[in-house]
């Protein structure tokens, strides 16, 4: 088979369709182009999904009439000069293929003017050809429009989904872009209706408020950039109480860049277990910083994939910020003053210490010289009763709120079980348990039972001894549990065995629905609630509490 040359317009398409895949692939392209020209305003308008049109403007740096000449030919860029640049990338754009594989499928204008211009040149072509090169009167920035994207590629164009689809994934994009840079000020208009408009001061906590709306306003809790020894980490989370079917409300940044990375995800819900239900996900905006030279951003043409030198470090010290912030977060939302003090050293990774012994103890998360103290509250609820055998009425924060007395006993028990709170008890006559044909299962969970506080040993065939079990448990142990147990749990839990465990004899041990508790009673399981480290929630995940607020309440009273 004889080797031939490429020709240059076959190239071009090539290079295209790795670069640009559907509409919001242009987007993406030039709006980073916008953010690294140092643009504080960028606007995007899009018709029939972008395939009719796109138009960026931005009052960014601009290009002078040579840079503007140069701007389409391949691996032209302003953002590397020497190999050691490919490996310490600080820009969003660097390949120089976004703008001439963009032009090589659609009708392209770029108009462009500097500071120190006096005028600006504009640039019109069409499948990569040049049309037009002409001065132009305009403000500084730059005015990307691309028209009939895919007019010379109709293959690609039949499997563009509908214009609704395709600005949908638009819109997507733009989220992406604004809640990465909350500094830059976004205008999206779609068919000339503006959808999404960011403040652009640089308060993540306000664009996402934009992205997601006004009422999730009071269940996003906003941490500041927290360094560690490999990384800062900086970002929005969501309560527990605002969760979704899918990933789509989650959003991981490194260096200014969205990425994709499972691990992270992974990692994200792992701190909210047993904060929300099963088969749902929590919402994130995380912002990681690592130094530039610790990444590799070359591992996929989208930029979206990288790769960490050290990657243990990394993973551990942001699942260990992240666990901090939502027990930050938790004591926040129980009412619990804070003393911070800062340290401007930002040298060592943050620790977490609280003695859920003592109900008096602070909670404190600590680097060499900060330290933020968290007390716990004192009187932050008046009992009003129970209801429907089920449930306490309490007034808290002037709000109405409903305990589920039973996800509340859970909580505390799951807590006590996981921190062996209350020690353990060595049982004067050891019991002997026969779990038939689970005997032959039983051993992989050994280890998390003995975590626990029970410690089985063989006694021969399929039988074991029980020879000690948690305090916590004590008088609320039935042999019929641990058969259940190791019967119900399914093998994919093994890798948080303890956790499941505990959950299942928390839920086992704790009070019914159906169980009437005197006044003195739901005082002390309140109590015990709200010294827990995340009282929002029972470890299966579902809610411990709904409240009201005064103004809820009235409107349930006076409908319009």
């Amino acid at each position: 088979m004889k080797i031939n040359l490429l020709p240059t317009e076959l190239a071009n398409q090539i290079a295209a369709g790795e670069v640009i895949e559907r509409p919001s692939s242009a987007v993406k392209e030039l709006v980073e182009n916008a953010i690294d020209a140092k643009a504080e305003n960028i606007g995007i308008d899009i018709r029939a999904g972008g395939l009719e049109l796109i138009r960026v403007t931005d009052d960014g740096c601009g290009m002078d009439e040579g840079d503007l000449r140069i701007c389409l030919l391949r691996h032209a860029t302003s953002k590397l000069l020497t190999l050691a640049d490919l490996f310490a990338i600080e820009t969003l754009g660097f390949r120089g293929e976004a703008l001439p594989s963009i032009a090589a499928v659609s009708a392209m204008t770029i108009r462009s003017r500097t500071k120190e211009a006096e005028e600006g040149y504009k640039l019109h072509c069409r499948g990569g050809e040049q049309v037009e090169f002409v001065p132009v009167g305009m403000p500084q920035g730059t005015i990307i429009e691309v028209g009939d994207l895919f007019f010379n590629t109709p293959a690609r164009l039949k499997f563009m989904k509908s214009h609704s689809s395709e600005g949908q994934k638009v819109l997507q994009v733009v989220e992406r872009l604004a809640l990465s840079h909350p500094s830059v000020r976004f205008t999206l208009r779609v068919d000339d209706r503006v959808v999404l408009q960011t403040p652009g001061h640089d308060k993540l906590i306000d664009t996402a408020l934009s992205v997601f709306g006004r009422d999730v306003a009071g269940q996003l809790h906003y941490f500041p950039p927290t360094p560690a020894r490999s990384l800062t980490l900086s970002g929005v989370l969501g309560t527990p109480s605002l969760h979704r079917h899918n990933r789509m409300w989650q959003s991981f940044f490194l260096n200014g860049r969205y990425i994709e990375n499972r691990r992270l995800a992974v990692l994200l819900e792992q701190s909210y277990r047993t904060l929300i239900p099963a088969g749902r996900y929590p919402v994130a905006i995380l912002h990681l910083t690592v130094p530039a030279h610790e990444v590799d951003v070359n591992v996929h043409p989208t930029k979206v994939e990288v790769r960490f030198r050290d990657e243990k470090a990394v993973f551990g010290e942001f699942m260990t910020v992240l666990r901090n912030q939502l027990y930050l977060m938790a004591n926040k939302q129980a009412g619990r003053g804070a003393h911070h003090v800062s340290d401007p050293q930002n040298t060592v990774s943050p620790t977490f210490s609280y003695d859920f012994r003592d109900a008096t103890a602070p909670l404190s998360i600590s680097f060499i010289k900060e330290q933020l103290t968290i007390i716990p509250p004192t009187s932050t609820y008046r009992l009003i009763g129970q209801v429907c055998l089920g449930y306490i009425l309490i007034e808290k924060h002037g709000k109405l709120v409903i305990v589920d007395q039973h996800a509340a006993h859970e909580r505390v028990l799951w807590e006590q079980l996981m921190e062996q709170d209350g020690g353990i008890q060595n049982l004067a006559l050891p019991l002997s348990i026969d779990f038939g044909t689970l005997a032959h299962f039983l051993p992989r969970y050994l280890p998390y039972l003995a975590s626990l506080g029970f410690s089985l040993e063989h006694f021969g065939g399929s039988s074991y001894v029980l020879r000690s079990l948690p305090a916590t448990y004590l008088g609320n142990f039935d042999a019929e549990i641990l058969r259940d147990l190791v019967a119900d749990i399914e093998s994919d839990n093994l890798a948080r065995g303890k956790e499941v465990l505990a959950a299942k004899l928390a839920c086992r041990a704790a009070v019914k629905a159906g169980t009437k508790l005197s006044p003195s009673a739901m005082v002390e399981l309140l109590d015990k609630l709200y010294e827990t480290k995340l009282p929002f929630s029972c470890p299966h995940g579902r809610p411990i509490e709904v409240a009201f607020t005064e103004a809820e309440l009235y409107k349930l009273f006076h409908p319009k």
